[in-house]
């Protein structure tokens, strides 16, 4: 099968504001024997918003995958498909500006087409600002996809999804066990450094707390001078350090040297890393109704919060009191239903309907 993903949002180059999430899908149907191609769409005006590097328009090949980098100065209203030399059989897209442009070009491939949708679908949909131009045609572009995947139980309900598809781990990253040693609790978050990950509020709920803690943040973003002017403000230097953002590949002895993982944010899509953290055996910490809510269950595998000081600290408390090894042995039986095996036998059987 040959398949044709659209979206802005896949890597050419190292770029570290870009999430590998939906290449991890593309080389996931790759080594299940399929041909995989992709048109990355830019609206350069949203690109250099969103913060992400400029590349010329060009063809190039990333992991053995064909991509197509497309740029454009007004959104989308160019639909030539001269440039594609291939017949596909079905399109997947991802991310507003890929659901638009997709739209656009299967006027003339005329073939099945999945739209797989995002927070930032959501936002677009919702958010005044976008009113004028993107909400329209991104709504057209949803009717006129054959199916709609949302990445979270929260989007799939708001948005009528066909189907739910979750991030996934690799089977070997996941440990047999775990005791929970509550001498010291060691936090860790892996996270970019912007508002809405909250992570100025675990800071000032662990001011809070009169036990012993570590706390690792790894990352990078804007807020980190912020950051750092807080940690520094409550004489919080020898507990709580900010580190670069580190590769994925060294991330698991990073959570190996921990034992909880927190990560309060807001209008969070999935968040590959508490699934990451889940399978290292390590607590997990979530917001309630974001995309992990419906993976982690509170007090059962995991612990949903607010977003808010209070929640943070009581949550810290609980967790320091208690034995935790039935959270981690009931964490560690949940990830072994999202692993990439799993999660891409169940998109197969999708596919296979439409096709």
């Amino acid at each position: 099968m040959k398949i044709l993903f659209v979206t802005d949002l896949y890597p050419i180059l190292d770029d570290k504001t870009i999430p590998k999430i939906i290449e991890d899908f593309a080389l996931a149907f790759k080594k299940r024997g399929n041909d995989v191609f992709v048109i990355r769409a830019n609206f350069l005006l949203n690109s250099y918003l969103r913060g992400h590097k400029y590349i010329p328009e060009c063809e190039t090949t990333r992991n053995e995958v064909r991509i197509y980098n497309k740029n454009f100065f007004l959104p989308f209203l160019d639909a030539n498909i001269d440039y594609l030399n291939e017949k596909f059989d079905l399109i997947i897209s991802h991310m507003p500006s890929g659901h638009i442009y997709a739209d656009l070009i299967n006027k003339h491939l005329k073939l099945p087409r999945i739209s797989i949708v995002h927070q930032s679908d959501y936002r677009v949909l919702n958010n005044f600002k976008y009113a004028f131009y993107f909400k329209n045609r991104l709504e057209k572009a949803l009717q006129n996809s054959t199916l709609i995947g949302a990445r979270n139980k929260f989007l799939a309900e708001k948005l009528k999804a066909d189907f739910i598809l979750p991030s996934f781990v690799d089977i070997d990253k996941i440990v047999q066990n775990k005791d929970f040693k509550t001498d010291k609790l060691k936090l860790i978050t892996l996270s970019k450094l912007i508002k809405r990950k909250n992570i100025d509020l675990v800071i000032k709920a662990l001011t809070k707390i009169d036990f012993d803690f570590e706390y690792s943040i790894y990352g990078e973003g804007r807020e980190e001078k912020k950051l750092e002017k807080l940690i520094k403000k409550y004489s919080l230097q020898n507990k709580i350090k900010i580190y670069p953002h580190i590769e994925h590949n060294k991330i698991w002895q990073k959570l190996d040297e921990n034992n909880v993982f927190i990560l309060p944010s807001i209008n969070e899509t999935f968040g590959i890393s508490y699934l990451e953290a889940m399978s290292r055996g390590l607590i997990t910490i979530g917001t309630i109704g974001t995309g992990i809510d419906g993976i982690i269950e509170n007090n059962k595998n995991g612990y949903l919060i607010k977003p808010e000081i209070k929640d943070i600290k009581d949550v810290l408390e609980k967790i320091k009191k208690q034995n935790n090894n039935e959270i981690i042995k009931n964490s560690l039986l949940t990830i072994k239903n999202y692993t990439e095996n799993e999660i891409m036998n169940k998109y197969d059987e999708v596919i296979k309907k439409i096709l």
